[in-house]
Protein backbone atom coordinates (compact mmCIF):
# COMPACT_ATOMS: atom_id res chain seq x y z
CA UNK A 1 0.00 0.00 0.00
CA UNK A 2 0.99 3.58 -0.83
CA UNK A 3 2.15 5.24 2.79
CA UNK A 4 2.21 9.53 3.12
CA UNK A 5 4.29 10.97 5.71
CA UNK A 6 2.75 14.51 6.48
CA UNK A 7 -0.31 16.13 8.06
CA UNK A 8 -3.04 17.16 5.76
CA UNK A 9 -3.37 21.02 6.07
CA UNK A 10 0.47 21.33 5.40
CA UNK A 11 0.80 23.48 1.70
CA UNK A 12 2.88 20.61 0.17
CA UNK A 13 1.33 17.82 1.32
CA UNK A 14 -2.15 18.70 -0.23
CA UNK A 15 -1.48 18.50 -3.55
CA UNK A 16 0.09 15.07 -3.10
CA UNK A 17 -2.96 13.67 -1.16
CA UNK A 18 -4.90 15.36 -4.10
CA UNK A 19 -3.50 13.66 -6.64
CA UNK A 20 -3.80 10.28 -4.47
CA UNK A 21 -7.54 11.01 -4.42
CA UNK A 22 -7.64 11.88 -8.13
CA UNK A 23 -6.40 8.53 -8.94
CA UNK A 24 -8.32 6.16 -5.78
CA UNK A 25 -5.18 4.99 -4.89
CA UNK A 26 -5.22 3.14 -1.46
CA UNK A 27 -3.18 4.58 0.91
CA UNK A 28 -1.94 4.80 4.31
CA UNK A 29 -1.15 8.78 5.83
CA UNK A 30 0.84 9.11 8.57
CA UNK A 31 -0.02 12.73 10.61
CA UNK A 32 3.85 14.08 10.98
CA UNK A 33 5.21 17.76 11.06
CA UNK A 34 3.71 20.84 12.67
CA UNK A 35 1.92 20.46 15.71
CA UNK A 36 2.23 16.41 15.04
CA UNK A 37 6.24 16.91 15.37
CA UNK A 38 7.76 13.11 14.23
CA UNK A 39 9.98 14.68 11.86
CA UNK A 40 13.00 14.65 13.56
CA UNK A 41 13.25 10.90 14.52
CA UNK A 42 15.87 8.61 13.48
CA UNK A 43 13.09 6.37 11.52
CA UNK A 44 11.92 9.34 9.52
CA UNK A 45 15.13 10.76 8.63
CA UNK A 46 16.13 7.48 7.22
CA UNK A 47 13.31 8.23 5.13
CA UNK A 48 13.87 11.67 3.81
CA UNK A 49 17.19 13.31 5.40
CA UNK A 50 16.14 16.37 5.25
CA UNK A 51 13.21 15.70 7.84
CA UNK A 52 10.51 17.54 5.74
CA UNK A 53 7.45 16.33 4.22
CA UNK A 54 5.83 14.85 2.42
CA UNK A 55 7.50 11.63 1.82
CA UNK A 56 5.96 8.60 0.31
CA UNK A 57 6.62 4.87 0.04
CA UNK A 58 5.26 3.06 -3.01
CA UNK A 59 6.21 -0.66 -3.05
CA UNK A 60 9.14 -0.31 -0.89
CA UNK A 61 10.51 3.16 -3.14
CA UNK A 62 10.74 5.91 -1.33
CA UNK A 63 10.47 9.78 -2.52
CA UNK A 64 10.44 12.60 -1.29
CA UNK A 65 9.72 16.85 -2.36
CA UNK A 66 6.23 17.45 -3.37
CA UNK A 67 6.24 18.34 -7.38
CA UNK A 68 8.28 15.04 -7.90
CA UNK A 69 5.80 12.63 -5.80
CA UNK A 70 3.00 14.75 -7.98
CA UNK A 71 5.31 13.30 -11.55
CA UNK A 72 5.94 10.04 -9.94
CA UNK A 73 2.28 9.22 -9.23
CA UNK A 74 0.94 10.94 -12.26
CA UNK A 75 3.18 9.29 -14.82
CA UNK A 76 2.50 5.54 -12.81
CA UNK A 77 -0.71 5.77 -11.96
CA UNK A 78 -2.65 8.50 -14.37
CA UNK A 79 -0.91 8.15 -17.46
CA UNK A 80 -3.25 9.35 -20.22
CA UNK A 81 -5.26 11.54 -17.52
CA UNK A 82 -2.95 13.42 -14.71
CA UNK A 83 0.02 12.31 -16.69
CA UNK A 84 -0.87 13.82 -20.56
CA UNK A 85 -0.48 11.17 -23.49
CA UNK A 86 1.59 13.59 -25.99
CA UNK A 87 4.82 14.48 -24.58
CA UNK A 88 4.89 18.20 -25.67
CA UNK A 89 1.57 18.03 -23.54
CA UNK A 90 3.60 16.49 -20.47
CA UNK A 91 6.30 19.25 -21.58
CA UNK A 92 3.90 22.23 -20.72
CA UNK A 93 2.31 20.64 -18.04
CA UNK A 94 5.82 20.20 -16.55
CA UNK A 95 6.58 23.93 -17.64
CA UNK A 96 3.44 24.84 -15.59
CA UNK A 97 4.78 23.01 -12.48
CA UNK A 98 8.56 24.52 -12.52
CA UNK A 99 6.74 28.12 -12.41
CA UNK A 100 4.72 27.47 -9.41
CA UNK A 101 8.18 26.65 -7.62
CA UNK A 102 10.23 29.17 -9.11
CA UNK A 103 7.76 32.15 -9.25
CA UNK A 104 4.39 31.35 -7.88
CA UNK A 105 5.02 29.81 -4.45
CA UNK A 106 7.74 31.94 -3.28
CA UNK A 107 5.52 34.75 -3.16
CA UNK A 108 2.28 32.72 -2.35
CA UNK A 109 3.83 30.70 0.50
CA UNK A 110 4.86 34.08 2.25
CA UNK A 111 1.41 35.73 2.14
CA UNK A 112 0.30 33.13 3.39
CA UNK A 113 2.20 32.47 6.66
CA UNK A 114 2.72 36.76 6.70
CA UNK A 115 -1.46 36.63 7.50
CA UNK A 116 -2.88 33.13 8.55
CA UNK A 117 0.02 31.65 10.46
CA UNK A 118 1.05 35.15 11.88
CA UNK A 119 -0.78 36.69 14.78
CA UNK A 120 -2.68 39.93 13.87
CA UNK A 121 -0.74 41.78 16.41
CA UNK A 122 2.46 40.83 14.69
CA UNK A 123 1.55 40.88 11.22
CA UNK A 124 3.29 43.25 8.82
CA UNK A 125 1.15 45.28 6.77
CA UNK A 126 3.39 46.65 4.29
CA UNK A 127 5.10 43.09 3.62
CA UNK A 128 1.26 42.15 3.62
CA UNK A 129 0.71 44.78 0.91
CA UNK A 130 3.97 43.79 -1.63
CA UNK A 131 3.41 40.25 -1.42
CA UNK A 132 -0.48 41.09 -2.18
CA UNK A 133 0.35 43.19 -5.28
CA UNK A 134 3.35 40.75 -6.28
CA UNK A 135 1.79 37.67 -6.69
CA UNK A 136 -1.77 39.32 -8.26
CA UNK A 137 0.62 40.42 -10.97
CA UNK A 138 2.46 36.70 -11.19
CA UNK A 139 -0.76 35.51 -11.24
CA UNK A 140 -2.27 37.95 -14.53
CA UNK A 141 0.19 35.15 -16.12
CA UNK A 142 -2.06 32.15 -15.27
CA UNK A 143 -4.97 34.44 -16.13
CA UNK A 144 -4.08 34.42 -19.62
CA UNK A 145 -2.88 30.37 -19.93
CA UNK A 146 -6.66 29.94 -18.40
CA UNK A 147 -8.60 32.55 -20.83
CA UNK A 148 -6.71 30.15 -23.61
CA UNK A 149 -7.75 26.77 -22.32
CA UNK A 150 -9.78 25.22 -19.27
CA UNK A 151 -6.77 23.47 -17.80
CA UNK A 152 -3.05 24.41 -17.24
CA UNK A 153 -1.95 22.33 -19.96
CA UNK A 154 -5.42 22.29 -21.66
CA UNK A 155 -8.95 20.81 -22.18
CA UNK A 156 -8.59 18.57 -19.22
CA UNK A 157 -7.27 18.26 -15.60
CA UNK A 158 -3.45 17.08 -15.49
CA UNK A 159 -0.98 17.35 -13.40
CA UNK A 160 -0.07 20.70 -13.84
CA UNK A 161 -3.51 21.89 -12.38
CA UNK A 162 -2.36 20.20 -9.19
CA UNK A 163 -0.05 22.86 -7.64
CA UNK A 164 -1.75 25.53 -8.18
CA UNK A 165 -5.36 24.11 -6.89
CA UNK A 166 -4.43 24.24 -2.96
CA UNK A 167 -2.88 27.77 -3.90
CA UNK A 168 -5.95 29.10 -5.33
CA UNK A 169 -8.44 27.51 -2.49
CA UNK A 170 -6.18 29.32 0.26
CA UNK A 171 -5.85 32.65 -2.06
CA UNK A 172 -9.11 33.21 -2.74
CA UNK A 173 -10.38 33.05 0.35
CA UNK A 174 -7.81 35.41 2.28
CA UNK A 175 -8.90 38.06 3.41
CA UNK A 176 -7.04 40.86 0.82
CA UNK A 177 -7.84 42.86 -2.05
CA UNK A 178 -7.27 40.52 -5.95
CA UNK A 179 -6.93 41.65 -8.93
CA UNK A 180 -9.60 40.63 -11.30
CA UNK A 181 -8.93 36.94 -12.41
CA UNK A 182 -12.57 35.82 -13.82
CA UNK A 183 -10.55 32.76 -15.87
CA UNK A 184 -8.87 31.58 -12.82
CA UNK A 185 -12.17 32.20 -10.85
CA UNK A 186 -13.90 29.83 -13.10
CA UNK A 187 -10.70 27.16 -13.30
CA UNK A 188 -11.16 27.01 -9.67
CA UNK A 189 -15.08 26.47 -9.48
CA UNK A 190 -14.02 23.90 -12.00
CA UNK A 191 -11.79 22.44 -9.62
CA UNK A 192 -14.51 22.48 -6.91
CA UNK A 193 -16.79 20.13 -8.80
CA UNK A 194 -14.27 17.58 -8.27
CA UNK A 195 -14.61 15.35 -5.06
CA UNK A 196 -11.29 14.59 -4.84
CA UNK A 197 -10.64 17.94 -4.74
CA UNK A 198 -12.89 19.22 -2.24
CA UNK A 199 -11.70 16.33 0.32
CA UNK A 200 -7.92 16.72 -0.19
CA UNK A 201 -7.85 20.55 -0.72
CA UNK A 202 -11.12 22.82 -0.23
CA UNK A 203 -11.63 22.17 3.89
CA UNK A 204 -11.21 25.26 5.94
CA UNK A 205 -7.47 26.10 7.20
CA UNK A 206 -8.40 29.30 9.35
CA UNK A 207 -7.67 32.69 9.92
CA UNK A 208 -4.78 33.02 12.40
CA UNK A 209 -2.72 30.72 14.13
CA UNK A 210 -4.86 29.14 16.75
CA UNK A 211 -7.56 28.29 14.25
CA UNK A 212 -4.81 26.62 12.43
CA UNK A 213 -3.85 24.60 14.50
CA UNK A 214 -7.16 23.55 15.89
CA UNK A 215 -7.89 22.91 12.47
CA UNK A 216 -4.70 20.65 11.83
CA UNK A 217 -5.91 18.80 14.98
CA UNK A 218 -9.09 17.97 14.89
CA UNK A 219 -10.18 15.28 12.32
CA UNK A 220 -6.71 15.31 10.66
CA UNK A 221 -5.49 11.78 12.24
CA UNK A 222 -3.77 9.45 9.92
CA UNK A 223 -6.17 7.86 7.08
CA UNK A 224 -6.39 5.34 5.31
CA UNK A 225 -8.60 4.75 1.87
CA UNK A 226 -9.14 1.84 -0.08
CA UNK A 227 -9.06 2.51 -3.81
CA UNK A 228 -7.83 0.16 -6.45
Amino acid sequence: MLEIWGRRNASNVVPVMWVVGELNLAHRRHDVGGSFGGVGTPEYLALNPNGRIPTIRDDGFVLWESNAIVRYLSRRYGDGTLWPDSEQQCAVADQWMEWFKSTAYPLYIDLFWSIVRTEPARRDKGAIARLTESLGDKLTILEAQLARHPYLAGDALTMADIPYGPMAHRYLNLDIERPDLPRMAEWYARLCDRPAFLEHVGFAFGRNPAEWYVLEREGLIGTESHGR
